[in-house]
């Protein structure tokens, strides 16, 4: 969505290009510990510009001697192996530091995320896929993690008022407790006393089946569903250090420095790091102005998230409509009294299903065992003497039909009644 000239060009570390950057750079040991640390305005004359599938190939395939038509134009003064070593040697390091982040008690509710292929003349969805997050992705994503931690202890050092920050407060304990009682009662062993005992759980066994990762998305989602917003503030409008922390990131500050062709939250992270480093010009702002410009950028990020979001929904929304009808198998991820919500296991995504649609329907039966929903459909059938019976809770297998709907860009999820399975 950003311009191309800004994105692949002026911001963009182009190979053989001389780029102005800000940079951290560390002295790391094999393990991932630090051993030294600078901040400083730097010159990057990148070698090569690699894709995550690159990198994924060099990462997958060690021992292969990569020909230079398999990658991106390269600079002469740095060979392929000597890129391909660098490569693996970070990938070995930052499989250390999620190792140690984790072990640390950070958290990750990873959901799925839908990606399209486009048709080249048109632009129109003509394929769909769940993304797949790959050791290239994990080992850019440590890296960054590290940096912004290491950006946020620096300006939180030099102006204890001044600096903007992220804060992820812990999860709200009403519904924590709503959901440890439903886990408890479906036999699931859920320790939410912590960030990392949530995460711990949540990648132990749930089964050995082909539909374990459907329970561990739905138990995701349910989680996800708990956990408060994370947020930047100013450091000076929030006298209480105990609540900068991340929750999720089990830190105790933390800001974004990486990403400032698409984040104003990470300029001003930037010039804050350049007034503290004396290689630039100190911030004349005050802590209200500060404490404006986080709330500002909140709004931002939570417009940006929603516009992304429904994005998605419509594309995929016009893909139903190019090919649909389209079957999959769903597992119900909430129930309610007159409608149920599915994850469509086949795409990755998540839908409400309202009774009331739902032809051939007889009766619908709703009740709570303590915190456990369920649903009981009665279906009508040939035979009026007797009545099809079918039972909906969380973790019931189903399958459904994606069709496009009757208003423009929507789709609807329709339950496949059990005489059609």
């Amino acid at each position: 969505m950003l311009p191309r000239l800004l994105c692949e060009e002026l911001c963009s570390l182009n190979p053989l290009t001389d780029r102005l950057t800000f940079s951290v750079i560390w002295k790391l040991s094999p393990e991932g510990k630090i051993l030294s640390e600078w901040f400083g305005r730097t010159v990057i004359c990148s070698c090569i510009k690699m894709s995550y599938g690159h990198a994924q190939s060099m990462i997958e395939a060690p021992d292969k001697h990569f020909s230079a038509e398999e990658l991106p134009p390269c600079s002469p003064d740095h060979s392929i192996h000597e890129i391909q070593e660098a490569i693996l040697n970070l990938n070995n390091i930052a499989k250390q530091l999620r190792a140690q982040r984790f072990e640390g008690g950070a958290l990750q509710l990873t959901q799925l995320k839908l990606s399209f292929t486009l048709d080249k003349e048109s632009s129109m969805p003509q394929g769909c896929y769940v993304y797949q997050y790959q050791d290239s992705n994990k080992l850019v994503e440590e890296f960054m993690l590290l940096a912004n931690m290491a950006a946020a202890h620096q300006i939180y050092r030099t102006y204890p008022e001044l600096a903007i920050l992220r804060r992820h407060p812990p999860p709200q304990s009403k519904m924590v407790d709503d959901l440890q009682e439903f886990c408890d009662q479906m036999g699931l062993d859920i320790d939410f006393s912590t960030s990392g005992g949530l995460h711990r759980s949540l990648n132990e066994d749930l089964g050995n089946d082909k539909y374990a990762a459907a329970r561990k998305e739905v138990l995701t989602h349910m989680c996800s569903r708990a956990m408060q917003m994370a947020s930047y503030f100013c450091t000076g409008a929030l006298k209480d250090e105990n609540s900068f922390s991340h929750y999720a990131l089990n830190v105790p500050l933390y800001t974004h420095f990486t990403s400032p062709i698409r984040r104003y939250v990470d300029v001003i992270v930037h010039r804050l790091l350049a007034a503290s480093l004396n290689c630039g010009p100190q911030l004349s702002l005050s802590v209200e102005e500060v404490h404006k410009l986080a709330s500002y950028c909140n709004d931002r990020k939570t417009a940006s998230k929603r516009v992304q979001e429904l994005s998605s929904e419509l594309f995929f929304a016009l893909f139903v409509k190019e090919c649909g009808p389209l079957d999959s198998e769903a597992m119900v991820m909430g129930v309610l009294d007159q409608s149920f919500d599915v994850l469509v296991l086949r795409y990755g995504v998540q839908k409400r299903i309202y009774c009331n649609s739902l032809e051939g329907l007889k009766a619908v039966h709703f009740c709570k065992v303590g915190k456990r929903p369920e649903m009981t459909l009665v279906w009508e059938t040939g035979d009026h003497s007797k009545e099809s019976i079918q039972q909906i809770s969380i973790f019931t297998l189903l399958n459904v039909q994606l069709m496009a709907d009757g208003a423009p860009m929507k789709y609807s999820v329709v339950l496949k009644r059990p005489s059609a399975l």
